[in-house]
């Protein structure tokens, strides 16, 4: 479907405005979920490992609740840099209830069960703006946009704000473990549910899916890597910037791998993605993503499942970042996925 077709498909709602209708809630709140509780041999406690849920249901909301899980923080999800209504907002004015989530140690999940070193990296603001593939930024030289990007890019405030949207991120051995059993946890909580992930916390989306059981599909944004049955993960692929192999993601059993045929999923990619291999990282990266994405669809469809793929300039849809849901255009990239939902009728009012 072209992007014209969508914007005619009746999914989409526009951009927000002063005149806009407020959204009204039936409930709203906050918990935590999962977690553990660890001690010393006196018996000094500490409650930690959990995650946090901040959660908005609207009047007349729709079955399947959207879970929104970041891999930079959750302000990715609430609103753009530039002020513009996020998918929190979007998605709540489509009828859906809406939980933005931080992981254990991230975020208001506070307290983690291990150490958590943080150290100050200078160079991570020039890693963020061509990582997202907003252009590429070589001090001293100011940052250079790329032509026909979908932010604002004379915006100085827009670029203060979004490369200030990042956690310190809760990484290690057992990251993909410890998310999923607190993620599962907490759909036990909260039933059936559609999962919406972005970048890094794709695989650990992927990954949630084949221990649980509520997840009914996947949005995934990006995702950098990806779950593989056993014996099937591809070779990695060399990148062009540093000659070193980009890790596909995890294998898991076959028995795991199959709950995969019960869940609904879809990939979105965006724009500036080169077919070969180049040594800017960003679009490297995500080209050897995308490449891996056709292999992880490609196994999740041959066990009988439903994996897409979406790349958005095929869609006519172009000038769209690695942080695609805050573009400019963030309302049309909402339609796909509200297509997605419905197609898959995943979009039904609540029984």
């Amino acid at each position: 479907m072209s992007g014209a077709a969508l914007a005619q498909s009746g999914t989409s709602s526009g951009p927000a405005t002063a005149d806009s209708p407020p959204i009204v809630l039936s409930r709203m709140g906050a918990f935590t979920f999962g977690g553990s509780v660890i001690s010393d041999d006196k018996g000094n406690s500490l409650h930690c490992g959990h995650g946090y849920a901040q959660f908005q249901i609207p009047v007349q909301a729709r079955q399947y609740p959207l879970v929104f899980w970041h891999s930079a923080s959750t302000v990715t999800w609430e609103s753009s840099p530039d002020g513009r209504d996020g998918f929190q907002s979007i998605f709540l004015r489509r009828n859906f209830p809406v939980y933005l989530i931080d992981l254990p140690g991230q975020g208001r999940a506070a307290n983690g069960c291990e150490e958590l070193l943080y150290k100050p990296s200078k160079g991570l603001d020039q890693y963020t703006f061509d990582g997202w593939r907003f252009g590429t930024w070589n001090p001293p030289d100011p940052p250079k946009f790329n032509p026909g990007v979908q932010v604002p890019a004379d915006n100085k405030e827009w670029l203060n704000q979004v490369l200030r949207a990042r956690y310190p991120e809760s990484e290690g051995d057992d990251a993909n473990a410890r998310n999923a059993k607190a993620v599962n946890a907490l759909l036990d909580k909260i039933g059936d549910s559609v999962l919406v992930t972005h970048s890094g916390s794709g695989v650990m989306g992927f990954y949630t899916a084949t221990q649980g059981a509520h997840i009914k599909a996947i949005e995934a944004f990006e995702p950098s890597a990806f779950v593989f049955p056993a014996g099937q993960r591809p070779e990695p692929i060399i990148t062009g910037f540093n000659n070193k192999p980009q890790d596909p993601g995890l294998e898991v059993s076959a028995e795991e791998f199959a709950k995969l045929k019960n869940v609904k999923i879809q990939m979105i990619f965006a724009d500036y993605i080169p077919s070969e291999s180049v040594k800017v990282r960003g679009p490297e990266r995500r080209r050897i993503s995308l490449a891996y994405a056709r292999k992880f669809a490609e196994l999740v469809n041959g066990i009988g499942g439903d994996a897409e793929i979406v790349y958005l300039p095929d869609l006519g849809i172009k000038g769209n970042t690695h942080l695609l849901m805050l573009d400019l255009n963030n309302v049309q990239i909402a339609d796909v996925v509200s297509k997605f939902l419905a197609d898959k009728a995943l979009d039904g009012p609540r029984p």
